[in-house]
C-alpha cells in the first residue's frame, strides 16, 4: 500500500534544526514496544527526538517538566504523545484525564495505544485522543496515523521528516 502526504519540500535540515525541532514522548511500559516504536519512526525517517517514560507519574512529571524532567533543554515539551492504555503504574486513561484537567500541559496530538477495544477507543476519544493505533502495530498503519493525526504537519526535508505543530 503506497500512502502519499501531502507535505512541502523544504531545505535540509542542519543539525540545529534538528536538535530544537518538537520531541516525540512515548508513555509505555513494555520497553519492547517502545523500542518498535522508535523503529517505526526510523523507518518513516521522521527526524524528530523521541523520549519515553514507562508510567503515569513520570509522564506527568514529564510533561508539568518538573523533578529531573525540569530543563528543557534536555528534556522538551512534545508535539506528539503516544499513550498506552496499559501501564503498571495506572492506565493512559488517568493521563487522558489529566490532560483534560490541564489543558496549558496537553500536547498538540495525542495517539493511543492499545489493543482492539472498540470501547476504549471511544473512551479515549472521549477523553481528547486524537488518534489510535492498535497494537500489535503494523508499520503501514503506523504511517498512515502520521501522515494524518491532526495537530500536527509533516515538513519533508531531503534527510526525512519533521512532524511540527500546525499553525
Amino acid at each position: 500500500m503506497n500512502i502519499t502526504c501531502p507535505v512541502q519540500a523544504s531545505v535540509i535540515p542542519n543539525a540545529a534544526e534538528i536538535a530544537t525541532s518538537k520531541t516525540i514522548l512515548v508513555v509505555d511500559d513494555s520497553a519492547d514496544d517502545t523500542r518498535l516504536l522508535k523503529l517505526m519512526f526510523r523507518r518513516s525517517r521522521i527526524l524528530n527526538p523521541v523520549e519515553s517514560v514507562s508510567g503515569v507519574r513520570d509522564a506527568i512529571s514529564y510533561l508539568t517538566g518538573e523533578g529531573i524532567y525540569v530543563d528543557r533543554r534536555v528534556y522538551p515539551f512534545p508535539t506528539l504523545l503516544f499513550l498506552d492504555l496499559h501501564l503498571s503504574d495506572g492506565s493512559g486513561f488517568d493521563i487522558l484525564r489529566w490532560l483534560r484537567a490541564h489543558r496549558d500541559h496537553s500536547p498538540p496530538a495525542v495517539v493511543v495505544l492499545s489493543g482492539s477495544d472498540v470501547k476504549a477507543f471511544k473512551q479515549a476519544y472521549d477523553l481528547g485522543a486524537h488518534s489510535f493505533l492498535v497494537k500489535p502495530l503494523k508499520f503501514e498503519e503506523f504511517e498512515n496515523m502520521v501522515q494524518h493525526v491532526r495537530g500536527i504537519s509533516l515538513k519533508r526535508t531531503s534527510e526525512g521528516h519533521l512532524l511540527e505543530v500546525d499553525s
